[in-house]
C-alpha cells in the first residue's frame, strides 16, 4: 500500500511540475523576458481590497464611469438593400491586481512616485487605467507583478508604472512609481503629473489632441512681426524647406535603422505647423506628395509600413523590433501630417485623382492599420485621421475607403477604443459619421 501511495505522489508531483513549467513559458512569451531585481518580500492585500467593478452601471443603476454608450450604425447591403445588424464588441483593458510586492531590499525608488494611504489597490489601478484611457496611452499590463508598460502616441515616450506595498500593515501606503525608459523628458513629466494625480483621486480631463499637437509656448504675434526682427534680412522659405528635406533624405537613405528614425523625426517636424512655419510645412508637404524626390520618400515609407508576420527570436533579442515599430509609427504620423495640411490647402483632391499611389497603396495600408487597432491604438488613430482627411475632400477616396472597410470594422474599433483609447474613439466615431449615416 505504501508503495502505491508513493507512486501516485510522484506522478502528481511530476504532473504539477510540468504544468507549472508550461505556464511559466506562456507567461514569459506574453510579457517578455523579466528584469533581474533584488529579492522581494511578498505582501498580500486581499484583505483590504474589494471586488473591482468593471461594468459601467452599479447595482443601483447609477453610472460608475462617464463612458459614452456605443452608437448603433446600420449599413445597407448592395445586393438586397436590407439592413445588416452590427455585432456589439467590448473589450476592457482594466488593470487587474489583487496583491502586490513590498519594496525590494536596497531598491532605490524614483522621485516620480506617490504614496497613497487608505485606498485599496483595486481602486488605484482602476484610476490609473481610466487615466491611461483618457490620455490615449497604449499600455500592456502585467497583472501578476503589478506593472504596466506604457507608450504615448506620436511623441514616443515609453515608461513603466509599478506598484509596491509600503509595508505589511494595513495603514502602510501603496507606492505608485513611474520610470521613464525613452522619449522626451518634458513630455514624460507632463504625463507623470497627470497619472500620479489620477492615482491619488484627482479628476482627469480627456485630451482632444495628442501631446505633439499642443503648442510649446503661446505668443500674441508671430515671431517675424517682432520689432527687433524687422530690419533682419528674411530667409528664403523655399530654400530652407528644400535644405531640410535633403538633410532628412540623407538620414533616410542610411542602412542603419537608428539613423532612419532621425530622418523620419526630421520629416515629422518639417510637416508639423506647430514646430515649423506654416508656409514651410506646406512646402515640405507638397514636395513629399509631388516633388522631385517624392517617389524615393514614398518607397521608404512603404518599406516601413510592411509588417512581418514571422520574426526570428534573435530579432527581438537584439532590440530591432522596437526600432522598427518606432519607424512604423513615425511614418504613419508623417502621412497624417501631410494629409492634414494638404486637405486644408485644397490640393489633396487633385493629388488623389491624378496619382494612383493613393488608391493603390496609401488607402489600403492605412485601412489595415485601423483594423489592427488592438496591436497599436495610437497607430490606428493616426491612420484614421489620414483616412478622414481624404474622405472629406475626395469622392474617389471616400469610395475606396468604403471598399476597404466594412461598417463592422469601424464599429469594432470604436467600441474597443471607448474603453481603451479616447482619441481613437472620437476619430472612429467621426469616420462612421463621414462614411455612413448615423441611425
Amino acid at each position: 500500500m505504501n508503495y502505491f501511495k508513493k507512486v501516485k505522489q510522484d506522478e502528481a508531483t511530476r504532473t504539477g511540475g510540468d504544468a507549472a513549467a508550461a505556464f511559466r513559458i506562456n507567461r514569459i512569451e506574453e510579457f517578455g523576458s523579466k528584469e533581474e531585481s533584488p529579492p522581494l518580500r511578498f505582501v498580500s492585500l486581499t484583505s483590504q481590497t474589494k471586488t473591482p467593478q468593471f461594468s459601467t452601471e452599479s447595482k443601483n443603476g447609477k453610472k460608475c464611469e462617464n463612458i459614452a454608450k456605443p452608437m448603433v450604425y446600420v449599413s445597407k447591403s448592395q445586393s438586397t438593400g436590407e439592413g445588416i445588424a452590427v455585432k456589439r464588441y467590448r473589450k476592457e483593458r482594466n488593470w487587474k491586481v489583487s496583491s502586490i510586492n513590498e519594496i525590494p531590499l536596497d531598491f532605490p525608488l524614483e522621485r516620480t512616485r506617490r504614496d497613497i494611504y487608505n485606498v485599496p489597490v483595486t481602486e488605484i489601478v482602476d484610476r490609473i487605467s481610466k487615466c491611461l484611457r483618457l490620455l490615449s496611452i497604449d499600455a500592456k499590463f502585467d497583472h501578476e507583478n503589478a506593472t504596466a508598460k506604457c507608450k504615448t502616441s506620436s511623441d514616443m515616450v515609453s515608461f513603466h508604472i509599478r506598484l509596491f506595498a509600503g509595508g505589511i500593515k494595513k495603514e502602510d501606503p501603496i507606492i505608485v512609481e513611474m520610470q521613464r525608459r525613452s522619449g522626451e523628458r518634458r513630455c514624460f513629466m507632463w504625463i507623470c503629473k497627470k497619472i500620479l494625480g489620477a492615482a491619488e483621486g484627482g479628476e482627469i480631463q480627456a485630451e482632444t489632441f495628442p501631446l505633439r499637437k499642443m503648442p510649446l509656448y503661446v505668443m500674441k504675434t508671430p515671431i517675424g512681426k517682432m520689432k527687433c526682427l524687422q530690419d533682419v534680412d528674411k530667409s528664403d522659405h523655399y530654400r530652407d524647406a528644400h535644405e531640410g528635406i535633403n538633410k532628412s533624405l540623407e538620414l533616410l537613405r542610411s542602412k542603419e535603422k537608428d539613423v532612419n528614425v532621425l530622418g523620419l523625426e526630421s520629416f515629422c517636424f518639417l510637416t508639423d505647423p506647430l514646430r515649423t512655419r506654416v508656409d514651410v510645412a506646406i512646402i515640405c508637404c507638397e514636395a513629399i506628395m509631388k516633388g522631385q524626390n517624392c517617389s524615393e520618400i514614398r518607397d521608404a515609407i512603404g518599406d516601413m509600413l510592411q509588417r512581418d508576420a514571422f520574426l526570428p527570436g534573435e530579432y527581438e533579442m537584439q532590440g530591432r523590433k522596437d526600432v522598427d515599430e518606432k519607424c512604423r509609427s513615425l511614418a504613419i504620423v508623417l502621412l497624417s501630417n501631410v494629409l492634414a495640411l494638404m486637405s486644408h490647402n485644397g490640393c489633396l483632391d487633385d493629388a488623389i485623382q491624378n496619382q494612383k499611389w493613393f488608391t493603390d497603396f496609401l488607402i489600403p495600408s492605412l485601412s489595415d492599420e485601423v483594423k489592427n487597432f488592438e496591436i497599436s491604438s495610437s497607430n490606428a488613430y493616426e491612420a484614421s485621421c489620414g483616412l478622414n482627411h481624404m474622405a472629406t475632400c475626395s469622392v474617389i477616396a471616400k469610395r475606396m475607403i468604403k471598399e476597404n472597410f466594412t461598417i463592422e470594422d469601424l464599429q469594432l474599433a470604436n467600441e474597443f477604443a471607448m474603453y481603451n483609447h479616447e482619441l481613437l474613439a472620437s476619430e472612429t466615431k467621426r469616420s462612421l459619421e463621414v462614411l455612413w449615416k448615423c441611425v
